[in-house]
């Protein structure tokens, strides 16, 4: 089974600045993941992400979506409930979000941010974040 990254998108991005940069102690990282899979008979599924982020200076709140294909397949059930879009999916999706996040507290004026490598194995067993 092969699948492929067609396109990714940023659907929702919110950089805050805190008021008071002491009051904030420690930084904090939360990813939510889940799938989205279309109704009609199609090759092509979705990974969407949110990320929280709480660092010392600011807050980012990003969601995001990867656009996925099966090549030379139909997603059937067995896909559905298979790894691949719980697992393997989110874990060549996730470079990308770790860049991204980088070169935008870089450019930010920030020192970049550099998110932790996930175990997608464990964080597939649940899906927090879907859109339908």
């Amino acid at each position: 089974m092969k699948i492929q990254l067609k396109y990714w998108k940023i659907a929702n991005l919110n950089f805050s600045l805190l008021d008071d940069v002491s009051k904030r102690e420690k930084n904090s990282f939360d990813l939510e993941t889940g799938s989205h899979f279309s109704d009609k008979e199609s090759s092509d599924f979705r990974v969407n992400f949110r990320l929280k982020i709480k660092d010392k200076a600011f807050d980012i709140l990003l969601d995001a979506f990867f656009q996925f294909e099966l090549v030379d397949e139909k997603i059937t059930e067995e896909f559905k409930l298979s790894s691949f879009p719980k697992v393997n999916a989110p874990a060549i999706a996730f470079p990308y979000l770790r860049a991204f996040i980088s070169n935008l507290t870089l450019q930010a004026g920030f020192e970049p941010i550099i998110l932790p490598s996930i175990n997608f194995i464990n964080l597939g067993d649940k899906e927090e974040f879907k859109e339908d």
